[in-house]
């Protein structure tokens, strides 16, 4: 029996609610993949058989994704959009009110 193994990261902390999990190994069930360990609530290590290959054409999925829930994208442009609010707001304060 050949194993392959993949690492699922997650940008927020998804895997620390057992129901969204439980909810995402479901999913990767259907490509044959296992939990092998959770490292933390932002990662998770999986594992299937290769002989699960064969069905990965019949997915409604990548097989092999890296990651799942909110897109870094999403994250870095909420991330820079808030930095950029408090800054005005410093500077508001500093150059008119002060």
């Amino acid at each position: 029996m050949d194993l392959e193994y993949k690492t699922l990261h997650a940008q927020t902390p998804l895997f620390a609610d057992s129901n969204k999990m439980h909810e995402v190994l479901e999913q990767e069930a259907k490509a044959g993949w296992q939990l092998l360990s959770k490292d933390d609530n932002y990662k998770i290590k999986l594992q299937r058989d290769i002989s699960n290959r064969d069905n990965d054409k019949n997915l409604g999925f990548d097989a092999y994704r890296s990651s799942v829930g909110v897109s870094s994208v999403v994250t870095y442009v909420g991330t820079a959009l808030f930095t950029i609010a408090i800054v005005s707001v410093i500077l508001y304060f500093a150059i008119w009110a002060g």
